[in-house]
């Protein structure tokens, strides 16, 4: 059974009994989303789970868009971001190899 909820700004919430609806939200969110704003802020909009929701969207477009895609004053509030970067590379570089 697949209950399809419209939350805020039209962004679909997916309650199932098969997946997570917190899953199958946050794969909306990545597959419909615009930008990385956009799709953090319209799954945070939507309330319930949204720290998992956000964590898998900010993956998923993360890996897309790269560090360009976040908006600066985001990056600028985020306490040690530099050194948050840093360990992402990092762990790039050892999957990579």
């Amino acid at each position: 059974m697949i209950v399809i909820v419209y939350c805020c700004h039209f962004t679909l919430c997916f309650m199932c009994s098969g997946l997570p609806g917190a899953f199958q939200a946050a794969l909306h969110g990545v597959l419909t989303a615009t930008s990385f704003e956009q799709a953090v802020r319209e799954t945070m909009s939507c309330g319930g789970c949204t720290c998992s929701r956000s964590s898998f969207i900010g993956a998923c477009i993360g890996a897309q868009v790269g560090p360009e895609g976040i908006p600066n004053a985001w990056k600028t509030k985020t306490l040690r971001y530099n050194s948050l970067i840093e360990h992402a590379k990092k762990i790039a570089e050892l999957h990579q190899a």
